[in-house]
């Protein structure tokens, strides 16, 4: 009777609410509105166990913890990989971007860095722009033919 009113309010949830990343399907929202279902829908002449909420509420705020920490985590990952990048603007670089048929080698002097969705990417001064994970040399200077040997 419960584990059914439990699947109809996350079917529910599910269709008022669009599509989320699978890692954040149960959020602590939707954690807090099972805790409440969950007391409303007790059985009076034989409740739930008060450590059990508390164990309950102590899960949550592991599950809080470790979101906000993940959250934090993401952003000091990308802002590191953006001074990464721009560590790298006035040199010459040379990038393997992968294609279809392998790899195209990439050259050119770093104009900007920049990230999206938490990729940094370099633009060069050709106007291409290569994801920093594609470097594979870093010169001061333009590269001479003696040193393409």
């Amino acid at each position: 009777m419960l584990a059914n009113e439990i699947a109809n309010l996350i079917n529910s949830q599910m269709q008022q609410t669009p599509p989320r990343d699978s890692s954040t399907d149960l959020d602590k929202n939707a954690f807090l509105l099972l805790l409440t279902k969950q007391l409303a829908n007790q059985d009076p002449l034989n409740p739930t166990e008060s450590d059990q909420f508390v164990s309950q509420l102590a899960q949550f705020g592991s599950l809080e913890q470790a979101m906000n920490l993940n959250s934090s985590f993401e952003q000091f990952k990308s802002f590191e990989q953006l001074t990464q990048a721009s560590s790298l603007i006035g040199k010459f670089v040379t990038c393997l971007v992968p294609t279809q048929e392998g790899y195209v080698t990439v050259s050119g002097k770093v104009q900007k860095a920049m990230t999206l969705d938490g990729v940094a990417y370099l633009t060069l001064s050709d106007g291409s722009e290569v994801e920093l994970s594609t470097v594979v040399t870093v010169e001061a200077n333009a590269p001479t033919a003696a040193s393409e040997r």
